[in-house]
């Protein structure tokens, strides 16, 4: 119990940054194949902030101290469509990870399910706090 109330704490407090290098993390103590993709330059991430290269999992991470549902929709599109265009044949599942405590946001799930239609080649799955611990 103490140890759920300490990870609920943490993600109160992570966004932007902080979640993205918790998100990293956590995944490469978890999972050894798990690749954190750092921007770089005019590079940026591709539209990657992760890669698990065993499943052909891509991972887009966003963390905003305060939620918008229109941006976090034009971050999804904008973090596909990088991908679609530079890591092509790297992935076939898009994973949106956030830190929304309370849940998937019903025009985030509405936006994922669009996006699942317009790509029916291509998964897509979410990670937020619940999966995240």
């Amino acid at each position: 119990m103490y140890a759920r109330l300490k990870f609920l704490e943490l993600m109160a407090e992570l966004n932007e940054t902080t979640f993205e290098a918790f998100f990293h993390r956590l995944m490469c103590t978890r999972y050894p194949e798990f690749l954190d993709v750092r921007t770089h330059g005019k590079l940026g991430d591709q539209g990657s902030d992760g890669l698990m290269l065993h499943e052909s999992k891509l991972y887009a991470s966003y963390a905003p101290q305060t939620v918008s549902a229109t941006e976090i929709r034009q971050k999804i599109r904008s973090d596909l469509t990088k991908a679609l265009a530079k890591r092509r044949n790297q992935f076939n599942t898009f994973v949106f990870v956030h830190n929304d405590r309370r849940g998937m946001h019903p025009e985030i799930a509405t936006e994922l399910s669009d996006q699942q239609r317009a790509h029916p080649d291509l998964q897509f799955q979410q990670m937020g706090s619940r999966k995240l611990w």
